[in-house]
């Protein structure tokens, strides 16, 4: 695998833990999030392990910064073949206690910044007629409803159906868009939720019982799934959701 991946979210959790295992099977990253430190930080541990890697700071809401990640991408590189939008915020409120704000938050980060990234590297894959992949990282929450979650529950299910449409339109294109909707994984954004309970041990007993599996994914189980989606490997896979999920969405 060489072509070239724009990863958003990728200072931390998913989007990192992409990034590194697509820079180790060989290629260019872009590595896209709203926090400069986090991304210099891992593109400097990219490089100095022998891999191509470029910070790019931007929020993903903004179209005007989207665009200039993907300009800055082809400047790079000459090209660039695949996008995987890890970027994503969570509020945890019932739907009463749930702001206009706190909505509007969740599903620009989620829901815009996804229309806006894939809108972006879909146009370039077009321009360039080479074909390409889309990524997008869904969650258990965009096929069942969780509690205190109507926004991102609302988000990851746009998510969803976002990728499916991309996937019908641009197939003549020789452009693949696919979906992983992960279960619980130990991530930063999972370890502030726990510690924002009455009792964390006891929430996240509650969450690991609800995966069959009986356990709390790692990201490098995620990110091996997005390497393969990626890959030749999946070249007739295109309009799915893989849930890497332990079970959850089984039962």
């Amino acid at each position: 695998m060489s072509n070239v991946v724009m990863i958003t979210g990728a200072s931390g959790g998913i989007g990192a833990g992409t990034a590194r295992a697509v820079a180790a099977a060989g290629s260019p990253v872009l590595l896209v999030d709203h926090r400069a430190d986090g991304i210099e930080r891992l593109a400097a541990e990219l490089r100095a392990d022998g891999r191509q890697a470029l910070a790019y700071p931007a929020d993903v809401t903004n179209e005007a910064a989207v665009q200039g990640a993907v300009a800055a991408v082809v400047e790079e590189w000459g090209s660039i073949h695949a996008l995987v939008n890890c970027a994503a915020t969570m509020i945890s409120r019932s739907l009463t206690e749930t702001t206009l704000e706190d909505w509007t938050r969740v599903l620009g980060v989620n829901a815009t910044g996804t229309f806006l990234t894939c809108k972006h590297v879909v146009r370039a894959l077009v321009a360039q007629d080479t074909g390409g992949v889309i990524l997008n990282v869904s969650s258990i929450s965009g096929r069942v409803g969780l509690p205190n979650q109507p926004a991102y529950c609302a988000s990851k299910g746009a998510v969803l159906q976002l990728s499916r449409q991309i996937a019908a339109d641009y197939a003549r294109h020789d452009i693949r868009c696919n979906v992983v909707s992960p279960g619980s994984v130990r991530t930063e954004q999972l370890r502030s939720y726990l510690a924002a309970q009455a009792d964390p041990a006891a929430a996240e007993r509650v969450l690991v019982d609800a995966h069959p599996l009986r356990r709390i994914a790692d990201v490098a189980e995620i990110s091996a799934v997005i390497v393969f989606l990626l890959s030749p490997q999946a070249s007739f896979i295109t309009g799915a959701d893989v849930p890497v999920d332990g079970g959850y969405t089984a039962v």
